[in-house]
C-alpha cells in the first residue's frame, strides 16, 4: 500500500473519511496493523470494512474494522504474541475509537451466524490481554455481517480480493446477524450507547424493509430512516446522526453518549417502532 503525501490529506475537522482520503496518521497506523496481520502463517488477505471502507468514518467516534483470512488454523502458540502486538498497536492508535479485528479461516462452511473465528481483538478485551490473556475464543454473532461488508463494500489492503477468499453469504445470513445485534440494542443497549444504538437500528430496519442490494452503513441507514419513518422519530435520529458526525472531541469514557445526557423516552419510543418494523417487515 502506498501512502499519500501529508500535503494531500485534508485534515478538516468533522469531514467524513474513506480509505483513499484518510488522515495520514490514521492510514500509517492501519498499515502497521496490516503489516502485523500479514505475518500470520497462511494469511491470504487482509480487508478493511466498516465506516473507513464506506467513506463514513468520523475521527472522534468511529472504530477501525479489519478482517484477516487464513488458509489453515492458527498455531496455538501464535495467539499470545498476536494479542500482545495488537494491544500494543491499539494503545498507540491516533484516534479515540478502537480497533476491531477478526482472523477467520476460509472456507467458512455455510456462513450462518454465529461464525467461528481463529482470533479476535477489540478494546473490550484489552484488560484481559494486559493481564496475560489472548482475548475470546469461540464464535461471533456479528461475524457474518462483517464478512458481508468486507466482501461487498470493503477494501482489500493486502492479498487476494475478498471475493476470492470470503464466500458469498447464503440468503438471510446477513440479516440474521444484523437482527442479532438489534436484539441486544432493543434489550437496553440503546440507552447505554444511544447514537450507536439508534443508527444501527436504522440500518437494520432498512435491511428488513427495503432489502438493499448492498449492506448499508450507519449513515445510509439514518438517511433512509429520515425518509421513511414517522416524523416523530426524526429528532432522535437526527441527534444520533449529528453525534456521529460531530467533530467535537469526546473523552473515551463519554464516547458512547457523546458527552451529554439523552432523554430516554424518545430512545425507547424509537426502539419500540424499530422492533415493530423488524417483526412485521
Amino acid at each position: 500500500m502506498s501512502l499519500p503525501a501529508r500535503s494531500e490529506i485534508d485534515h478538516t475537522a468533522g469531514r467524513p473519511q474513506g480509505w483513499d482520503d484518510a488522515d495520514w496518521d490514521l492510514r500509517r497506523w492501519v498499515e502497521d496493523v496490516v503489516d502485523r496481520l500479514w505475518e500470520l502463517r497462511g494469511v491470504v488477505g487482509v480487508y478493511l470494512h466498516g465506516s473507513l471502507a464506506t467513506g463514513t468514518f468520523f475521527r472522534p467516534k468511529s472504530d477501525v474494522d479489519l478482517l484477516a483470512v487464513v488458509e489453515r488454523p492458527l498455531d496455538p502458540t501464535a495467539h499470545r504474541p498476536l494479542a500482545a502486538d495488537l494491544l500494543r498497536l491499539h494503545d498507540r492508535r491516533p484516534i479515540t475509537g478502537g480497533l476491531e479485528m477478526s482472523v477467520i479461516r476460509a472456507p467458512l462452511g455455510g456462513l450462518r451466524p454465529p461464525l467461528p473465528f481463529e482470533h479476535h481483538f477489540s478494546e473490550i478485551w484489552a484488560d484481559q490481554i494486559r493481564a496475560g490473556g489472548v482475548g475470546p475464543d469461540g464464535v461471533d454473532p456479528d461475524l457474518a455481517a462483517h464478512c458481508a461488508m468486507a466482501r461487498l463494500r470493503g477494501r482489500c489492503l493486502r492479498g487476494a480480493p475478498a471475493t476470492e477468499t470470503i464466500p458469498a453469504l447464503p440468503d438471510g445470513a446477513m440479516l440474521d446477524a444484523a437482527i442479532g445485534d438489534a436484539t441486544l440494542i432493543l434489550g437496553g443497549g440503546i440507552v447505554e450507547s444511544p447514537f450507536y444504538g439508534v443508527l444501527n437500528l436504522c440500518r437494520t430496519v432498512q435491511l428488513v424493509v427495503d432489502q438493499p442490494t448492498l449492506p448499508p452503513s450507519k449513515v445510509d441507514g439514518a438517511l433512509w430512516a429520515l425518509d421513511h419513518l414517522p416524523a416523530k422519530h426524526h429528532p432522535v435520529i437526527e441527534a444520533a446522526l449529528a453525534c456521529y458526525r460531530s467533530a467535537a472531541p469526546v473523552e473515551e469514557r463519554h464516547r458512547r453518549v457523546h458527552g451529554h445526557t439523552w432523554d430516554q423516552a424518545p430512545l425507547r419510543d424509537f426502539a419500540a417502532q424499530a422492533e415493530t418494523l423488524l417483526r412485521t417487515g
